[in-house]
């Protein structure tokens, strides 16, 4: 057995928890990501939840087999391998940007989370996280997937079992919530503006959900793929999908069966952090841990967020490297108490979603390629 294939199954659950602490951020922990990319499409969350799998699979398995092959200097070298020397230039420049606006969101997400979950002034969360995540991102890339190895299958396994135990308790208004979703029979919904969706239709909404993640783990997985073996990767890779898909599916559920629950004009439906009104349904001590579980998601995800950016701008364990990431790490945290969290996600991800599926469409193209010159060679 080569070195290609060599096997741990030890290390490959490691690289599919660093992979899934990318995707189970506070946009997915407080809810609010789910809400526009999945529970607002009723039923349909099983076909949005099927076109998230297969292309998060495709392109991560892409990623790692390109970062094995080439052994890139860079992680952002793998958009002019797939895109050519102009356009992958831009994709280069523009995925940095955008991992950095990911790290605005997740920044809103976790202080807006302490916020409703402990009444605490928003700036506490911001600066919390800027310190932990700043000083992960200063360790390197090793010890980064280390520690949010341990964070995401700790995370994933938290939000699956509150929403099995929701799904349990209120799985009896499972359809008067499909029904409420299709018809607009939203509590509180006096302007009948109805629920934000990330796109079009689920379809369009399952693409636009892998099309913004795929920016995050171009550069991430590429280099995971250069220092770890195929068969760890493909494995971790696949362990990941079943898991964040799971996950999706069971509190996407969860929260269709409440879709109409909460008071005082927040219902889980339009929350900023839909998912504290569900835990509140178990015992009414509990959004108090979930706030704390969805600070440590936050964590998970903007490490490697932060890490990506500043990579791109200086190399690492350079002394430019750490004041970029103390900057960056402060800024960014700014940036994110600055906008409303709902907005944060809606505009940053949606609008990179596609572009993001753009990139996929030239992956698809390359990948083509290359397999018929594989055959005709």
């Amino acid at each position: 057995m080569g070195l290609g294939e060599t096997f741990s199954l030890k290390k490959a659950l490691v690289l599919a928890g660093a992979i899934i602490a990318m995707v189970i951020g506070t946009g997915f922990a407080t809810g609010q990501e789910l809400i526009q990319y999945y529970t607002s499409y009723g039923i349909w969350v099983l076909g949005a939840v099927a076109v998230f799998a297969v292309v998060f699979i495709f392109y991560n398995i892409c990623f790692a087999k390109v970062g094995a092959e080439q052994h890139f200097e860079r992680g952002t070298d793998v958009y002019r391998y797939y895109c050519g020397r102009y356009l992958g230039t831009f994709f280069d420049y523009y995925a940095t940007a955008f991992c950095y606006m990911s790290f605005f969101v997740m920044a809103g997400g976790v202080s807006s989370t302490l916020s409703q979950g402990f009444g605490l002034p928003t700036w506490v969360g911001g600066a919390l996280l800027a310190c932990v995540v700043i000083s992960v991102v200063c360790l390197g890339l090793r010890r980064l997937v280390d520690v949010i190895g341990i964070i995401g299958p700790a995370n994933i396994v938290f939000f699956i079992t509150v929403g099995v135990i929701v799904l349990v308790i209120d799985w009896q208004q499972l359809a008067g919530g499909l029904d409420a979703i299709n018809t607009g029979s939203l509590n509180g919904d006096t302007s009948g503006e109805g629920m934000v969706q990330a796109g079009g239709n689920w379809f369009m909404a399952g693409l636009s959900y892998a099309g913004f993640v795929l920016l995050w783990f171009a550069s991430f997985t590429t280099l995971l793929g250069a220092q770890n073996t195929r068969a760890n990767m493909k494995v971790g890779i696949v362990i990941a999908a079943v898991a964040i898909s799971v996950a999706i599916i069971i509190v996407s559920l969860a929260q269709i069966a409440n879709i109409n629950t909460g008071s005082e004009g927040l219902f889980v439906w339009n929350a900023p952090i839909p998912n504290l009104i569900l835990a509140d349904r178990i015992w009414a001590g509990l959004p108090v841990i979930y706030a704390i579980v969805v600070f440590i998601g936050g964590c998970g995800t903007s490490i490697p967020l932060l890490y990506n950016s500043v990579s791109r701008l200086a190399k690492e364990g350079t002394v430019r490297f750490r004041v970029l990431a103390v900057v960056g790490g402060i800024a960014g945290v700014c940036i994110g108490l600055f906008f409303p969290y709902s907005t944060l996600v809606n505009v940053v991800y949606g609008l990179n979603g596609y572009v993001g599926a753009v990139l996929l469409v030239f992956m698809i193209v390359r990948s083509i390629r290359d397999a018929l010159e594989r055959r005709h060679g």
